[in-house]
């Protein structure tokens, strides 16, 4: 399903000013020819009506044209995209990341203090997200879940945060995994999502965890990947081969 087309503004402000230069033209023209034959067949003592028609319709022709010209220009709406229906599926890669020790950071530093580090941590990633065009979905309190078309991106997304955060005395844990997800509204869901969320929780403090999948589809870039072994992730059948990122 498509959004309807609509014509654009910009293309009625630009048929508009073809339009009023050609009247513009127009009138010029038949004054210009009355003038010249008044001039041939009366004489210099009766060209003045003409002229006066010059005055009346060219200056403010012309002064018009001024103003919608020197007028702030008018972009053109985004071209229409096709509509996602509820309950779609897409490929892509998904991020999770978690605080660590939240609850004891918490009573630590108060109340206070913990909610000025959560307002540094969601507006760092929210900056993060966006730099990488990825589409945060949502906050979960101590984390966060987001999505990107390209592995490299989630993993770049995940480093730069844990690296920023550390200097606030924040630390946290990511992972990230590339599977079909299932579109809901503002949220997804499915398997790809679950999975992403296990890796998150087999990472240590400071890990950022990716699935093989990840490790296969980012094969020969600059990324460095480390062998964690198999691991069994709850909820999920069978074992599954992990890597961290190298700082």
């Amino acid at each position: 399903m498509y959004t309807p087309v609509v014509r654009s503004v910009s293309d009625r402000h630009r048929r508009g000013l073809l339009l009023h230069a050609s009247v513009f033209l127009l009138v010029g023209v038949l004054a210009t020819g009355v003038w010249w034959l008044a001039e041939r067949s009366q004489g210099m003592n009766t060209v003045f009506w003409p002229g006066f028609i010059m005055l009346l319709l060219l200056i403010p022709l012309g002064l018009h044209a001024a103003v919608v010209l020197s007028g702030p220009a008018r972009p053109s709406p985004a071209p229409p995209v096709p509509a996602v229906e509820a309950g779609d599926r897409a490929l892509a890669t998904v991020l999770f990341t978690d605080i660590v020790g939240s609850t004891e950071h918490a009573s630590h530093v108060g109340d206070r203090r913990w909610g000025e580090l959560l307002d540094l941590h969601d507006r760092l990633a929210r900056e993060l997200v966006g730099q990488l065009q990825g589409r945060l979905v949502k906050s979960t309190g101590d984390g966060i879940l987001a999505l990107f078309d390209r592995p490299g991106r989630a993993i770049r997304c995940a480093t730069a945060l844990r690296d920023r955060l550390r200097g606030s005395g924040v630390e946290i844990r990511a992972g990230v995994h590339t599977g079909e997800v299932q579109l809901r509204g503002d949220d997804v869901g499915g398997i790809g999502v679950h999975f992403a969320a296990r890796v998150t929780a087999a990472a240590a403090p400071g890990e950022v965890l990716v699935s093989g999948t990840v490790h296969d589809l980012v094969a020969g870039s600059d990324y460095v990947l480390e062998d964690r072994g198999a691991h069994a992730l709850k909820g999920i059948g069978g074992e599954w081969r992990l890597f961290a990122v190298r700082a």
